[in-house]
């Protein structure tokens, strides 16, 4: 098990994932931010960098199914913690509310990481963003895999879009949009351009990645204007989902408003 996550870390600059960002809200505007990445493909390199040949009776199916509560792991080193500076005690304190789910199977090639917060209102999502980031650095000291993650360009163009990302919700209608000013960096998308290019045989997997943004309501959609996004049947959901290097280039193609029902 710990031979097969290590290979997993060991290929997360090499291979490709899926991105969902989702969040789902309450009738009180309160909610739940999860970013996940999907990484089924490299479930299948890793099995291929470790003997993909072997028979079925010689293969061992590793499974996992966790969550981590970060309130949990505080509370466990609560000594240790208490004798950091004040202010250290203060930034481990704000990630209480952060949440990691991690889900394998290898079997049926299932590969899911999950990360995030609840909060109180919307207004509070770009403090959740920042948290969950911080809780990643924190967890990364520890798991290699996540640290990994974290640096490659992929992962930074994911998570550094959210700073040209706005975000309201008033009950009424929620909107995704971008920031006033905003202006693509050329650099940016250079180096994630570049670091795809060296990819060799992942380049294709690379390019087929997708970006998918989710929303849950507490009450019927009555309309969306992206004429791309989808309505789940019982009216709740919207889902958009994207090209991950097209949404990079063209963001203002993930922009939407949703109006719900009265």
């Amino acid at each position: 098990m710990k031979r097969y996550l290590f290979v997993v870390a060991s290929l997360l600059l090499l291979t490709s994932c899926n991105f969902t960002e989702e969040i789902t809200f309450n009738e009180d505007g309160s909610g739940e931010f999860i970013m996940s990445y999907d990484m089924g493909e490299v479930m299948k390199t890793v099995e291929e960098k470790m003997g993909g040949g072997q028979s079925d009776e010689g293969k061992e199916n590793v499974k996992m199914d966790s969550i981590i509560y970060f309130k949990d792991m505080l509370t466990e080193k609560a000594d240790s913690i208490s004798k950091l500076p004040q202010e250290e005690q203060d930034k481990l304190k704000a990630l209480e509310n952060i949440v990691m789910r991690m889900k394998m199977d290898q079997e049926e090639g299932l590969f899911n990481i999950g990360i995030g917060s609840s909060f109180k209102s919307l207004a509070e999502l770009p403090e959740t963003l920042e948290n969950i980031e911080n809780a990643k650095s924190l967890n990364s000291k520890g798991d290699p895999s996540f640290s990994k993650m974290g640096e490659s360009q992929v992962a930074k163009a994911s998570e550094g879009m959210f700073e040209y990302i706005d975000f309201s919700y008033d009950g009424k209608t929620f909107s995704r949009s971008l920031k006033e000013g905003y202006k693509k960096s050329d650099q940016d998308f250079e180096a994630l351009n570049t670091e795809i290019s060296e990819m060799g045989e992942a380049k294709e997997m690379f390019e087929a990645m997708s970006y998918t943004v989710i929303y849950n309501f507490p009450k019927p959609i009555k309309s969306v204007t992206n004429k791309n996004a989808e309505i789940s049947k019982d009216r709740k959901t919207v889902r958009l989902k994207m090209n991950f290097i097209e949404m990079i280039k063209s963001p203002e193609k993930m922009v939407l408003d949703v109006v719900l029902e009265d």
